[in-house]
């Protein structure tokens, strides 16, 4: 893995080109040994971020986010326009279908019975191939391809419906004291939109249905000790302004934005790893973009232990 001083100088090229690109300057044809098509296509018109700044941005922080990514079936939110264009989700990936050199992870889809090839991910190329094909955010599930049912991590989705951060970051940090409770270590990030997520990285020998129960057993006692706060409702009319604490990231098949995605919304936010001392109603989200990450790779990761601090699940 490049050094952190690497990725820096490598986000802070990314992140300038998009400042300073002028209309007479040649676009390559090739990012991350990728080739790639529409790299002036305006992607975030109110910024005039390009896709190219994009893929540019996916291949200078690919050190951070690739581990992540690494040997998980991936799920395609493709929007070639942009994000105010018309986007679709893709799951399949037939062999003869771009992109070419990633590998594919056949699934059996319980509704049809027939094969679903997801594509897996964990180099550059799955990486900035995704991104040309116009996915804007990574998606990927809590398990790896040759362990389909057995996550190995755990994740609560601080979902607010008020909109606002600040009500994610209070139901986020209630979460970790119950966590801490339980002497479970936990890792928050920003959603790269209006919410919070919670990690816990998992031992070996969890099963999804176990992820799951455990998850939804968190957000029910969150939501007994902070009623005003948290909602375990399912149903969106009946949730007020509160947190819906979501636990169904963790079920099988599912997904979740990885750290470092970029997100399709305004000022192409990045979905940012915290320290808690960080997380407070006061955060701005917002200030992690594709424009000013640079600075943000300058400190030190504050997920660089996670997997050092796998847990069991409590029964």
């Amino acid at each position: 893995m490049a050094s952190a001083r690497a990725v820096k100088s490598a986000a802070k090229s990314a992140a300038s080109t998009s400042r300073t690109r002028t209309p007479a300057a040649k676009t390559p044809d090739t990012i991350g040994e990728v080739a790639v098509s529409n790299v002036d296509k305006v992607w975030f018109p109110d910024d005039g971020i390009t896709k190219g700044d994009v893929l540019r941005f996916y291949d200078a922080i690919s050190p951070l986010i690739l581990p992540w990514l690494r040997d998980r079936p991936l799920t395609a939110e493709r929007c070639p326009d942009g994000m105010r264009g018309q986007c679709f989700y893709q799951k399949d990936f037939p062999e003869d279908r771009p992109p070419a050199g990633v590998p594919r992870v056949a699934v059996r889809a319980s509704s049809t019975g027939k094969d679903v090839r997801y594509l897996v991910g964990g180099t550059k190329r799955a990486l900035i191939s995704l991104a040309n094909l116009g996915c804007i955010a990574m998606h990927v599930m809590a398990t790896r391809a040759g362990s389909l049912h057995e996550p190995d991590w755990l994740a609560l989705d601080m979902d607010p419906m008020s909109g606002e951060f600040a009500d994610a970051a209070r139901a986020g940090l209630a979460l970790r004291k119950m966590l801490d409770e339980l002497g479970l270590r936990s890792y928050p990030k920003t959603s790269g939109s209006r919410g919070l997520h919670v990690f816990l990285a998992l031992k070996p020998g969890h099963t999804d249905e176990q992820a799951v129960g455990f998850a939804a057993r968190l957000g029910e006692e969150l939501a007994r000790r902070e009623p005003k706060l948290v909602t375990m409702t399912h149903a969106k009319s009946a949730r007020g302004a509160r947190v819906y604490a979501d636990p169904f990231r963790n079920g099988y098949m599912q997904t979740i934005v990885a750290p470092y995605s970029v997100r399709r919304r305004e000022h192409a936010p990045v979905s940012t790893p915290l320290d808690w001392d960080e997380v407070s109603p006061r955060l701005d989200p917002a200030r992690f973009t594709v424009r000013t990450f640079d600075k943000r790779v300058a400190k030190k990761d504050p997920w660089s232990d996670f997997r050092k601090n796998a847990v069991r699940l409590p029964n």
